[in-house]
């Protein structure tokens, strides 16, 4: 168990260092942050808005990576509840992706939408791999249902 609790902080850890890089340290070498004084009002709310839901989802994804690390640790592996929690955390995921490109193209002018996915592509990639381990955990628990049900 120490193994697997180690992992998870790693993994943690390196998802937080690669939102933190997507936000300050963009690939685009010659882009221009806007001035924020020159945006419109709804501009400026899209941006807050926009900027919430990536901190929202950032810390439900922290929740339920953490729900599912303590389930894991009480032996309670294929469960619905771990489908679910692995489900919701690779949504979560996959919107602070989309946010982020958002994000980076709404405020780094000359950035094309390359440059723009290729500093989310990582957080992109988790959340579809956390999808993949959901749909995984609920053939296994399928399995296991089949299991007991056939003893």
């Amino acid at each position: 168990m120490k193994k697997i609790n180690l992992l998870c902080v790693l993994v943690l850890a390196l998802t937080l260092v690669d939102i933190v890089m997507s936000l300050f340290f963009t690939s685009g070498k010659s882009a221009t942050h806007i001035d924020f004084d020159t945006l419109s009002l709804g501009s400026l709310i899209g941006l807050l808005v926009l900027t919430l839901v990536i901190l929202g989802a950032g810390v439900m994804t922290l929740v339920y990576f953490i729900k599912f690390i303590l389930n894991v640790n009480r032996n309670q592996i294929f469960t619905e509840k771990n489908v679910s929690l692995l489900r919701k955390y690779g949504i979560c995921t996959l919107l602070i992706g989309v946010g982020l490109i958002g994000f980076s193209l709404a405020v780094i002018t000359g950035q094309s939408l390359t440059n723009a996915i290729s500093d989310s592509i990582t957080v992109l990639c988790e959340g579809f791999f956390a999808l993949l381990m959901g749909e995984v955990f609920g053939i296994g628990l399928k399995l296991q249902e089949r299991k007991s049900t056939a003893a």
